[in-house]
């Protein structure tokens, strides 16, 4: 198993007054499934909120990558290596 990971648009956000607000995710290189960022479950927690569309969310998600040093292309291989892994879950 890699330790290298990506930020990804996992599809998580709340609604906060009728807005959408974005949880990026992060996904492990061979391992699947995705963490959203909801920075715990204790009482008074909040989530990381990346932006009020998919887009704005998915754009801050590419800029933490490439301060990480990976391209988006790299960011795809490994969100494509955390599906593959899903193949050999047993459920």
């Amino acid at each position: 198993m890699s330790n290298r990971f990506v930020y990804w648009v996992g599809g998580d956000y709340d609604v906060i007054e009728g807005v959408k607000h974005y949880i990026p995710s992060i996904v492990y290189e061979g391992v699947a499934g995705h963490i959203p960022c909801r920075n715990g479950d204790s009482p008074g927690s909040l989530p990381y909120y990346w932006g009020t569309t998919e887009k704005e969310c998915q754009e801050a998600c590419d800029e933490a990558n490439e301060r990480m040093g990976y391209t988006r292309d790299f960011a795809l291989g490994v969100v494509a290596s955390s599906m593959i892994a899903h193949k050999d879950l047993v459920i």
